[in-house]
């Protein structure tokens, strides 16, 4: 979900609350989109059409958008320098601060993002042998969301 948009001199940058997603930079004349990933990751895509790329923003689920849209459409793409800790927290951290306190998490959302993580943590450890711990903690993170979305909370009488 789009929870804070910036658009200035045709340059696009976005904050989401996603499981896999949390910002995005979208240059309308070189079409480049840079998406910085939960786990401090970072990648540019080249050539990106501003249709595929509104796919991704507007969308109800933006990870989901992006595997379809761009990931298996936008192969020609460059893995930047993740993000430094600090950095990526104070993303997340304002992320959580904007999303609205009726979009936060429930239960099939708190499933849904529990499982994407896992998926995406036996993808990468697949293609690579080894467990990303930025990964991992993203699946810790998910894993308590969901257990605090499948907690009811006490009724008092």
């Amino acid at each position: 979900m789009l929870v804070k948009k910036i658009e200035k001199n045709d340059i696009i940058k976005a904050m989401y609350a996603s499981s896999t997603i949390c910002a995005s930079t979208y240059d309308k004349k070189t079409k480049d989109l840079t998406v910085i990933f939960n786990n401090g990751g970072r990648y540019k895509y080249s050539n990106v059409s501003l249709t595929d790329y509104t796919r991704v923003e507007t969308a109800e689920s933006n990870g989901t958008s992006f595997n379809t849209y761009i990931k298996k459409n936008y192969t020609n793409f460059e893995k930047l320098d993740a993000l430094d800790d600090n950095k990526i927290k104070a993303i997340l951290a304002e992320i959580k601060e904007l999303t609205p306190e009726t979009e936060k998490i429930d239960l099939p959302t708190a499933q849904k993002n529990m499982l994407e993580s896992m998926s995406n943590l036996i993808t990468e450890f697949i293609k690579t042998g080894s467990i990303d711990t930025k990964i991992l903690v993203s699946v810790n993170e998910n894993i308590t969301t969901y257990n605090k979305a499948n907690t009811p909370e006490p009724v008092v009488a």
